[in-house]
């Protein structure tokens, strides 16, 4: 996929900084996955000329990331959750939502979903690749029943070994 990014020159005009082709890595779980773009603050320094796409960003930063994650056909995905408010876009492909009270949503092409430090896993029962566009945020541990509900990605990086 090709991704465009603006900058400034030294006199402040706006200017195409980077024009890259990214490419999906396949992790060990089986979903392919490129980071795009991150900041590790809110706001943003945006001055910066580093590639904050090359940037190690983990799972979850102190700003923000943008990722693309592509789900393979016929799969299942592991349920996970991480303290963070993403905002999911299906770009392509149908996937279902899957939540650990046992419901099961089917999102189509142009779907959103707003994650909220929820378990969840993504299925995809079709026969071509799904995309989702994903963009996450940090976020403060939900308290459910007087208990803080913290990270758990266990069962995601469980299925690649």
């Amino acid at each position: 996929m090709r991704r465009i990014v603006t900058s400034h020159n030294e006199k402040g005009e706006a200017i195409i900084s980077r024009d890259t082709q990214i490419i999906s890595q396949i992790l060990p779980h089986g979903v392919g996955s490129a980071q795009i773009w991150s900041s590790d603050s809110s706001p943003a320094d945006v001055a910066s000329s580093d590639d904050k796409g090359d940037v190690e960003a983990g799972f979850v930063s102190g700003g923000s990331i943008f990722r693309v994650v592509d789900v393979p056909p016929r799969s299942t995905g592991a349920l996970h959750r991480s303290i963070s408010l993403d905002y999911i876009i299906v770009q392509r492909g149908t996937v279902v939502l899957n939540l650990d009270d046992g419901s099961r949503t089917k999102v189509d092409p142009g779907g959103i979903v707003v994650q909220q430090a929820t378990m969840h896993g993504w299925d995809n029962q079709g026969d071509e690749w799904a995309r989702l566009l994903c963009i996450m945020l940090p976020a403060k541990a939900p308290v459910v029943g007087g208990k803080e509900l913290r990270t758990d990605l266990g069962a995601l990086f469980a299925l690649g070994n």
